[in-house]
């Protein structure tokens, strides 16, 4: 009895089994059947072009006077005058301010004085020796140093060269020709002895100091072509440099430091302006596509192209980008339509309508 019980529930589950199989295959193939047909994606398309790549080496920066000179009295004293505002242009030997010099004028026309005694002593001596009065030819030079030395000639020289000296310091003069710039100073206030009275910037020879990584070293050279975006001025012109320095040390962070030289630079750029520099290689010929043609799947790199409405697949070598394009060097060629929106989710052989452009 127990025999034919479990032998009646063998031949149920196996015949459930086979009901069930049976089942789910003829429901594939009735979805299989009945399934709509595959939605087609509008598309934007582009020509793949062979064309030379130009490489570029992006970096941001600031702007800096390659020559600056932070300006200091050589004396103390009094603020007495001052010529000059920030943002001033000056020229070279200008004066820019003055200090409270009374002092030192007095100490100037004492040893002028005192130098005049000198010469009148000195001429005397040159006469009672039987020279030719204010002569100093007519007596041999040792006996004319002996002269001197008697007089007190050469002490009376050295003091007013140092008198002019000490009355020249009063004067801050400018060694070249810039703009003024950090000066907080006011007249009738101590000159300050810690900290600058004035910055001057040569702005006719502006640079910006940037870092660039080690790997990007191979393409960046002396007298490169570079462009300059300040960031402030995103909207307006850029500007044109070459790189005019490399530092010959990479540091711990991998970085080398480059100086980019701008051409023509104007009022609008500022000492420590912060700016974009792209440095540009052009290289060989490559395919070139707009960089939102290639995508990924499954970690490697995908484009996909249009044929007779249908979405093509595209392993492809990517060799170099910059900011608009990538540079392939296989799996594309030149003249194809490549798929450069719409292109996120499609898949082999997908139908694909080309959108029509604007007129």
């Amino acid at each position: 009895m127990l025999k034919s019980i479990f032998y009646y529930l063998a031949i149920t589950v196996a015949f459930s089994a086979c009901q069930d199989a049976s089942s789910m295959e003829e429901a594939a193939k009735t979805l299989s059947q009945t399934s709509p047909q595959e939605r087609t994606t509008l598309v934007q398309v582009a020509i793949s072009e062979e064309k030379p790549f130009h490489l570029q080496v992006l970096a941001n920066g600031k702007v800096n006077a390659l020559l600056q000179s932070q300006l200091y009295f050589k004396a103390q004293g009094t603020i007495e005058k001052i010529n000059i505002a920030n943002g001033d242009r000056v020229r070279a030997g200008q004066t820019l301010a003055v200090l409270d010099n009374r002092q030192q004028a007095v100490a100037l026309e004492q040893a002028q004085n005192q130098y005049r005694k000198a010469v009148n002593d000195l001429n005397l001596e040159i006469v009672n020796y039987g020279g030719v009065d204010r002569d100093t030819n007519s007596v041999k030079p040792h006996i004319l140093n002996v002269l001197k030395i008697k007089v007190g000639y050469n002490e009376a020289l050295t003091a007013i060269k140092n008198a002019q000296v000490q009355y020249d310091n009063t004067y801050l003069i400018a060694p070249y020709g810039g703009i003024i710039a950090n000066l907080k100073a006011r007249p009738h206030n101590p000159a300050p002895l810690n900290e600058p009275f004035c910055t001057l910037l040569n702005r006719d020879n502006l640079v910006v100091e940037i870092a660039i990584l080690e790997s990007e070293l191979a393409h960046v050279q002396l007298g490169q072509s570079a462009t300059i975006q300040p960031i402030t001025y995103r909207s307006k012109h850029s500007y044109q440099g070459r790189v005019l320095e490399i530092n010959p040390i990479v540091s711990e962070q991998g970085l080398v430091r480059v100086k980019v030289k701008i051409a023509n630079p104007d009022a609008e750029l500022l000492e420590g302006m912060n700016v974009n520099v792209v440095i540009e290689k052009i290289l060989p010929k490559y395919v070139l596509v707009p960089k939102t043609a290639v995508v990924e799947r499954s970690g490697r790199k995908v484009v996909f192209t249009h044929e007779k409405g249908l979405a093509k697949w595209h392993y492809v070598t990517v060799v170099h980008e910059n900011s608009q394009v990538i540079a392939i060097s296989e799996g594309l060629k030149a003249g194809e339509q490549v798929i450069i929106d719409g292109n996120l989710n499609l898949g082999h052989d997908a139908p694909v309508e080309v959108m029509k452009k604007e007129q």
